[in-house]
């Protein structure tokens, strides 16, 4: 038992993702704002009369100034060698200021391209735009020469010769001996100045990056493939400016101020505090002096609640009405000072989390870039624009078009938890960018996955799909589509077609939201498409059956349908036990079918290992671990009970230690929430469970922590497990004679050197509808708290924390419409703060911590955290 705890223990770092991570971007800004207008898709080229090529032959030569960029030289380039491909024909690349007398693609806006009338202004391109112009029996490409000219050469490669890079490796060239001279005459730019993805196309060279326009990286004007845009930092920065190590212990005010304290662990900046602008300023100045070639210089909040709550910060927040009114606030400022010395430099700062609602009576300054973040829970099988939970995102996307001048969003396209799980998400990644370009927006930064070893559900159709919308949303997205499946699939385009078109098509019909953090077991892939989703793929595998590399792309597309299984989408039951001669009793915890077999499991692990797919999330998805899901999900788990004459705790120990069930035996009631499929952390959710550590997922562990069963008595309980450099112990104890519940948890310190315990319980309730619970507790000011969820809704996922005076003195009690209470009692000399959270409401997954007051632990020393729950 030992050994299979120690592979179950494997299991807590991977089996979920736990909170979102803003993640690695890669953004910009120019030096004034560009209109984003992409052309609508052209029409079919009308034969003009002479031929660009006539059976293989060409009298055409290739044309450049001899001032030609870098650029515009990889252009001449690679339209040579395509030519070359495609038709057979030897285009010569010649340098002149003039064409003579023979037929010519001219590139660039030299003096050629002049004296055929083609003479855009510098405005008119912008830093990316191009002319496509047939003066015939010439055609002019004449484009930027940091970038257009070469977007115009692949343009007119995907044009005139339907040349498509779907993947590296995989192109569309098909054999073209006769070419017509076709008719162009149009000025083209990018919708967006910005496009990046974080997809890594495995394989990918500089050259496949370009024809995607993927334009995120450190090239400058000199680049053979264009420039790039790059900044120094992505996000998260504050305390890469001002780090707690350097500074806490003599200047404690400059970090936030929580309940009257000053944190050291976890903080944020204090950003109202005069000497803190001095300083960043400084070394914001020092970085720009250092990498002058960026654009952007990242300030922003770290990856977590906790902003300063000091007296000036909170007036600050109150005067614009949002909290993050300081870091607004505090980068207007900033930016004032930087664009003194560096006019041409942004300072890029994030609205993510508690920073996401703009400022009121505030407009950012001219040299501020504002990154806005498509955040959970906000909807993304279904577009920005018309759908109810993603409203005020919407509202907020338009709210910050107005008042700055470089809006960039930060917009996923992935799911981060379960990077295999069926994601229909591409009609509304269609309309969404739709969206951002009707308001202005000047770069996007679509995150996906970022492991280099690729592998997740349509990890190359979905960046291809991406960069071709980042470029022009407006042409048609089924087109895009259809012509990647084709071309990546063959014969098995359709059915897989059809496939995409299932799901998408369920989670629009039936109105199903899914987002970045969505598990299987949500809902969206219920037992009939999984049906449906077989048959399709089993006719895409028999269409390719003969060709053996296009039957391995095929079986890879269908991976997500094995994940879908390994994983548990329909929930669980429990099923009651008996006591046994001891009085003992034990339930049984069984998931519901359909779930994957071992040699299922074992194919995937093994076509992931072939194919170099490295990672099922974006933390700690090691593909290995899944093959312990059969053995956790796929069998019968034993799940002890401990009761007395009042309640029945149900305990299973492998998913975290925790409380499952508490119920209430005379009104049958269960007063905590379980098998809440819709959670984040589903299946390692729902009752009473220890937390240790910080409160974000960075530093926290414990609810997927697996426990062993060390004692077990018909009103008691006891629980072992290690994690952390602790050993872990948890005693619950019914009483004898009331409706009682006592937890204790101690940690023992298994390090030779001190260690600071921070543990919490983590409670999930269901009392009824979360609208109309209430809490009430006396605070240790004194004041009687009593209130609804209200407000707590209202602060969507950070809810309310009760801290310094506010806190509870020694208990509270939370009542529901189900007609049943809890008074959770605690150490009021011991206990930190408390924290109530419901988001979103409809889980109907009420969550409730209380924070002991961290301890620093010396080695082999213990330190116990108890609280007793009574329910009525």
């Amino acid at each position: 038992m030992k050994s299979f705890h120690k592979t179950l223990l494997l299991l807590a770092a991977v089996l979920l993702a736990i909170l979102p991570a803003c993640g690695p971007a890669l953004p910009p800004a120019p030096d004034a704002p560009e209109p984003a207008t992409a052309p609508e898709p052209a029409a079919e080229p009308v034969a003009q009369g002479p031929f660009l090529v006539e059976n293989g032959v060409s009298a055409y030569r290739l044309v450049l100034a001899s001032t030609a960029s870098p650029s515009e030289k990889k252009a001449a380039e690679e339209l040579q060698a395509q030519f070359q491909k495609s038709t057979g024909a030897q285009l010569p690349i010649e340098t002149a200021d003039a064409v003579g007398d023979k037929p010519a693609i001219v590139i660039g806006c030299g003096p050629a391209a002049k004296a055929l009338g083609v003479d855009p202004t510098p405005e008119s391109l912008g830093e990316q735009g191009y002319v496509l112009k047939t003066v015939a029996p010439h055609i002019v490409i004449a484009g930027t020469p940091m970038a257009g000219t070469l977007y115009g050469a692949y343009d007119f490669l995907e044009r005139a010769l339907d040349v498509r890079w779907f993947a590296p490796g995989v192109t569309r060239e098909e054999p073209h001996p006769s070419v017509v001279l076709p008719a162009y005459d149009e000025l083209v730019k990018p919708a967006f100045l910005w496009r990046n993805t974080s997809y890594e196309w495995p394989g990918a060279d500089d050259a496949f990056v370009a024809r995607q326009r993927r334009n995120s990286g450190e090239g400058g004007a000199d680049n053979p493939y264009g420039i790039q845009y790059s900044f120094y930092g992505t996000c998260h920065s504050y305390l890469g400016f001002i780090p707690t190590g350097e500074f806490f212990d003599t200047h404690p005010e400059y970090f936030s101020e929580i309940g009257g304290k000053r944190l050291g662990f976890e903080t944020q900046l204090c950003l109202t505090n005069p000497e803190l602008l001095e300083l960043v300023t400084e070394r914001m100045l020092q970085r720009m002096k250092d990498r002058p070639e960026l654009r952007q210089y990242n300030f922003s909040q770290e990856d977590y609640y906790n902003y300063c709550e000091c007296a000036k910060c909170k007036e600050i927040n109150d005067k614009y009405k949002t909290l993050g009114g300081t870091q607004f606030w505090f980068v207007n400022q900033l930016a004032e000072r930087t664009s003194k010395v560096y006019p041409d430099k942004l300072i890029s700062t994030l609205a993510y989390m508690y920073t996401e609602e703009p400022p009121v009576d505030m407009v950012m300054h001219p040299n501020v870039a504002v990154w806005l973040c498509h955040m959970y829970p906000c909807c993304d099988s279904h577009p920005i624009a018309t759908c109810p939970l993603n409203a005020e995102y919407k509202r907020r996307a338009e709210a910050w078009s107005k008042i700055c001048s470089h809006l960039y969003m930060w917009h996923y396209i992935v799911d981060f938890a379960h990077y295999f799980n069926p994601f229909p998400n591409f009609r509304s990644m269609a309309a969404d960018m739709r969206f951002y370009k009707s308001i202005g927006v000047e770069g996007i930064y679509q995150q996906g996955m970022g492991h280099s070893g690729g592998g997740g559900e349509f990890s190359l159709l979905r960046p291809y799909y991406g960069m071709k919308l980042l470029w022009n949303p407006d042409q048609d997205p089924q087109a895009i589509i259809d012509e990647f499946l084709k071309g990546y699939y063959g014969a098995a385009a359709d059915p897989i077609g059809r496939y995409i078109a299932l799901i998408n098509d369920k989670v629009e019909k039936d109105n199903v939201h899914i987002h970045l953090y969505v598990n299987p077991a949500q809902g969206h892939f219920p037992d009939d498409i999984l049906a449906k989703a077989d048959e399709l793929f089993n006719e895409a595998e028999a269409a390719v059956a003969q060709d053996a590399e296009l039957l391995e792309r095929v079986k890879v597309a269908r991976m997500p349908l094995t994940y879908a299984r390994v994983f548990p989408r329909n929930g669980y039951r429990v099923e009651v036990g008996q006591p046994d001669a001891n009085g003992l009793r034990q339930d049984k915890l069984i998931f519901n079918d359909p779930l994957a077999k071992m040699a299922e499991v074992q194919e995937f692990i093994g076509r992931m290992k072939a194919h170099g797919f490295a990672n099922i999330r974006e933390w700690g998805g090691d593909p290995q671990q899944i093959a312990l899901w059969p053995m956790i999900f796929g069998n019968p788990m034993n799940i002890p009970v401990i009761e007395n004459a009042h309640l029945a705790v149900t305990v299973v120990p492998v998913l975290g230690g925790r409380a499952l069930m508490i119920t209430d035996k005379k009104s049958g009631q269960c007063v905590t929430a379980y098998n809440t499929t819709k959670s984040l952390f589903f299946p390692f959710c729902g009752g009473e469970e220890p937390r240790l550590g910080g409160l974000f997922a960075a530093n926290m562990i414990g609810n997927m922590l697996p426990f062993a069963v060390a004692e077990h008595t018909p009103t008691g309980i006891t629980l072992t497990a290690n994690g952390g450099g602790f050993d872990i112990v948890r005693k619950m104890t019914l009483s004898a004679d009331a409706p009682v519940l006592t937890i204790e948890t101690t940690v023992t310190n298994t390090t030779d050197k001190p260690h600071e315990a921070r543990m919490r319980s983590h409670l999930d309730l269901d009392l009824g509808v979360i609208e109309q619970t209430k809490v009430s507790f006396t605070a240790r000011s004194g004041e009687l708290i009593e209130k609804d969820m209200t407000s707590i809704l209202a602060n969507l996922r950070e809810g309310e924390r009760f801290t310094d005076q506010r806190t509870p003195k020694s208990e509270w009690t939370l009542s529901g419409t189900k007609g049943v209470s809890i008074t959770q009692r605690f150490n009021p000399d011991a206990t930190e703060f408390t924290w109530i959270y419901a988001y979103p409401a409809d889980l109907s997954d009420l969550e409730v911590e209380v924070q002991d007051t961290p301890v620093m632990v010396e080695p082999g020393q213990s330190h116990t955290f108890k609280l007793e729950y009574e329910i009525k």
